[in-house]
């Protein structure tokens, strides 16, 4: 008897632990929780959706990209305004940013060397998940740390951006 109930918790336990695993990584991407706080400031989130609106342009954004996010599944795209900007220090760096329809916030990435950074955040700019990857291969999810070190890099660089517009 003693051992049908060890067992019984530990199938419960397992159970429990998949469900989240499962909402933790929908579709495969990582989503990060930390608390929500405010990353940009009211007039540099103004700032951007300005240069978004003006000087951006309407695109697609790679479906593997979005369903690896879980914001659409099957390979479907989504289309949206984007911007982007060479960064003035060199290298090849280029950073975008993508106002996604729907109030789904955006997506923000960092094209560098051989690699990129993808973000997804909030309307306010708040991380929710992170890829990261070689040109041209599949992005995988980031990790927690790298996620974290990378994306207050891109806040830094948006902020700078927003603060010189």
């Amino acid at each position: 008897m003693r051992q049908r109930r060890t067992r019984l918790c530990s199938t419960a336990f397992i159970a429990a632990l998949a469900y989240l695993v499962l909402g933790v990584f929908p579709h495969g991407g990582m989503r990060l929780a930390w608390a929500a706080e405010r990353s940009l400031s009211d007039a540099q989130l103004k700032n951007i959706n300005a240069a978004i609106a003006d000087q951006g342009r309407d695109v697609a954004i790679s479906a593997v990209i979005t369903d690896i996010l879980g914001l659409t599944s099957n390979n479907q795209t989504i289309s949206c305004r984007a911007f982007a900007a060479l960064d003035p220090r060199g290298d090849n760096e280029v950073h975008q940013v993508y106002l996604l329809p729907d109030a789904k916030g955006y997506l923000v990435s960092h094209f560098y060397k051989d690699k990129i950074d993808i973000y997804w955040t909030d309307k306010n700019f708040v991380l929710i998940a992170a890829l990261t990857g070689v040109r041209g291969e599949r992005p995988a999810a980031a990790s927690f740390l790298d996620a974290q070190y990378g994306f207050g890099f891109e806040l830094k660089w948006w902020a700078n951006f927003a603060d010189k517009r």
